[in-house]
């Protein structure tokens, strides 16, 4: 079945531009075990096909209900399962109740259900004894997050936006994530679906205005475009791609240094500030402190001040002080 329906794409396709892309974004053998997140919608859906046309057999369609939207969630649900089926290709499904935990974890709804989301499909991977996850994230993706993370103020990492290859662990298994849509416009992958008459779901609560990336995507992003034409999106995906090499040397830079339980004062004052942030947002990082944000970064920093306070507080109920010529955090 899967070898009739990749004859059947290529010719429907012609080796599409897209399925190309695809397959140089995805630097993996076309033999190796996959786990694609597939939600049902427009993105997804042209991930999942442009992956079988890219060569990539050994898939596992995993998807999540995040129970968000009631009958409309399990139809979705239901989709993907008669999609992979279709495709002959295995499915693994999940769902929580992802109002219930933000809730109780004081979160927002899309920080929960991010959590529940990748909990899932760690577990997806472990099963089917995989280490790769392979998400549906596109180029008007990567603009709206890099331009949202401007807008709140984020440092170099938020302004690269989503990575095409990054590694992430979840609940102790060790995962490789790579987004190979990330420089190919939703518009493309519309008009994919429609070429192969492939069909999908539509989330309407994406054309809602009141989550704020919703407002972003709705209202701001077609305004820009009215204004200054639809070459500003490339604009910002090269600009992601030129920030992603600088995150990448100043993480580099900066991680043997954070590794230690104490920073010497001497050396962190003879580096550049930019450097010396990153130092300090690491090293806090792995000292246990959840999230740093530039407040707490600065406050540590204001530590090097000989003249200064001596000590600062920290979440958690933690500190950091300036003692003997090093810094470190109770």
């Amino acid at each position: 079945m899967k070898r009739l329906l990749k004859q059947t794409s290529s010719t429907t396709h012609n080796n599409s531009p897209l399925a190309s892309e695809v397959k140089r974004a995805l630097d993996v053998t076309q033999k190796k075990r996959l786990v694609v997140a597939v939600s049902g919608g427009a993105d997804s859906v042209a991930l999942l096909h442009l992956l079988l046309e890219a060569g990539h057999e050994n898939l596992v369609v995993a998807h999540f209900n995040h129970r968000l939207r009631g009958k409309a969630s399990d139809g979705d649900a239901s989709f993907v399962k008669k999609l992979a089926a279709k495709l002959d290709l295995p499915f693994e499904g999940g769902s929580a109740d992802v109002k219930t935990h933000a809730k109780k974890q004081k979160l927002s709804i899309e920080t929960a259900a991010r959590e529940e989301r990748y909990r899932f499909l760690s577990s997806a991977a472990k099963k089917h004894k995989a280490d790769v996850l392979v998400l549906a994230h596109h180029a008007d993706d990567q603009v709206e997050t890099c331009l949202f993370n401007f807008l709140r103020g984020s440092g170099i990492a938020g302004l690269s936006g989503m990575k095409p290859h990054s590694k992430r662990t979840v609940d102790g298994m060790d995962l490789e994530l790579f987004r190979p849509l990330l420089s190919i416009p939703k518009a493309g992958l519309l008009g994919y679906l429609k070429s192969g008459k492939i069909r999908f779901r539509e989330d309407n609560t994406n054309a809602v205005a009141k989550a704020s990336r919703n407002k972003l995507r709705l209202k701001v992003l077609p305004l820009i475009e009215k204004l200054l034409g639809i070459s500003f999106k490339g604009s910002i995906v090269r600009n992601a791609l030129l920030l992603a090499d600088e995150e990448d040397l100043l993480s580099s830079l900066s991680s043997p240094m954070a590794q230690h339980e104490t920073l010497p004062l001497k050396l962190l004052r003879e580096l550049h500030p930019a450097l010396r942030r990153r130092v300090i947002h690491a090293w806090l990082k792995n000292r246990g402190i959840e999230e740093p944000g530039f407040a707490e970064v600065e406050r540590v920093a204001s530590l090097l001040d000989a003249e200064g306070r001596a000590k600062i507080n920290l979440p958690g109920n933690r500190h950091a002080r300036r003692r003997a010529g090093i810094l470190f955090i109770e």
